[in-house]
């Protein structure tokens, strides 16, 4: 199920699922929407703060609720990530989504509701928010593929040369589905844990200052849950932070591949999405992929529009 595809002034929403926001950052993300041509509404409470998170369980809920039943918003870009968005799953309701369908752009904490999203059967965007890239502007995120994701026009994004490092070679076509390895890791055995076993799937999966041992048992589980059990091919993120320490005589992908052996399936790593240093792709979710990984290459290539 995919979301209309934005036009020039569609009214995008600003909301704060996860940790609470700056307001100074705010501000620059929000200017930095309406220089794409977008209208721009901040829902209320966004910048409401309880404990590590942006207002109360029923009231992050009530807010999320009342964009996605809002017919004036097209699309909802989240303020940031951080934690507290498991909190809304277990009362979101499905259907109101369902019967609303509109865009969703986030990552890292937003990745429980990507997964929620999916379970629904709607595409989402991993892509930069409002009080972290897009804040910061130009090059902290990849303005082509963002749009692209909001409003499908242009070429789907594919990687370049040396975009990617190969770790393992292979070939595979499959829906694009993933986000933030710690977020997957946790959904295993709730009702919106990752599923690929209905379909063939290329998982993207990335994460910041998570130890290698951690990597290993967060990817082992996903595999041992039966998680993965549809995937045909594997992408990594930047992992920035998630590299071994001085005198470890071991590298990140050595972690990888021993922890995704049984799965046989192509494998690359640094796609910049999500926590990376470099620019912020917007990855759809939900749409077909293609990995090929060949010697010294490798390509990830979208094969369709998150949006119609």
């Amino acid at each position: 199920m995919k979301p209309r595809a934005l036009r020039a002034g569609d009214l995008v929403a600003v909301a704060a699922p996860a940790g609470p926001v700056s307001a100074d950052r705010l501000d620059a993300g929000v200017a930095e929407l309406r220089s794409l041509g977008f209208a721009v509404r901040v829902a209320d409470g966004v910048l409401d703060r309880a404990g590590f998170t942006a207002g109360t369980t029923p009231r992050r809920l009530e807010q999320l609720h009342a964009l996605f039943a809002d017919d004036a918003v097209r699309a909802i870009v989240c303020a940031r990530g951080g934690a507290g968005t498991i909190h809304l799953l277990p009362h979101l309701d499905r259907e109101l989504v369902r019967t609303h369908p509109k865009l969703l752009v986030g990552y890292s904490d937003v990745t429980a509701l990507h997964l929620a999203l999916a379970r629904i059967g709607l595409t989402s965007l991993h892509g930069p928010m409002v009080a972290r890239e897009l804040a910061a502007g130009e090059p902290a995120y990849d303005r082509a593929s963002l749009w692209h994701g909001l409003t499908g026009e242009g070429p789907p994004w594919a990687s370049g040369p040396d975009d990617l490092v190969p770790v393992r070679d292979g070939a595979a076509e499959g829906v694009l589905r993933g986000g933030c390895l710690s977020l997957l890791a946790a959904s295993v055995g709730t009702p919106w844990a990752l599923t690929t076993a209905d379909e063939p799937t290329i998982l993207f999966v990335e994460d910041v200052d998570e130890p290698p041992y951690r990597v290993d048992r967060m990817l082992r589980q996903l595999t041992v849950s039966g998680a993965l059990d549809g995937v045909v091919g594997v992408v990594l993120g930047s992992m920035k932070g998630c590299g071994p320490g001085p005198g470890d005589e071991y590298a990140l992908e050595d972690v990888v591949l021993a922890a995704l052996g049984p799965l046989e399936v192509p494998v690359a790593l640094d796609l910049s999405s999500g926590h990376t240093t470099s620019p912020n792709v917007t990855l759809p979710l939900g749409v077909r992929a293609a990995l090929v990984c060949v010697g010294d290459d490798a390509r990830l290539v979208l094969l369709e529009a998150a949006v119609e």
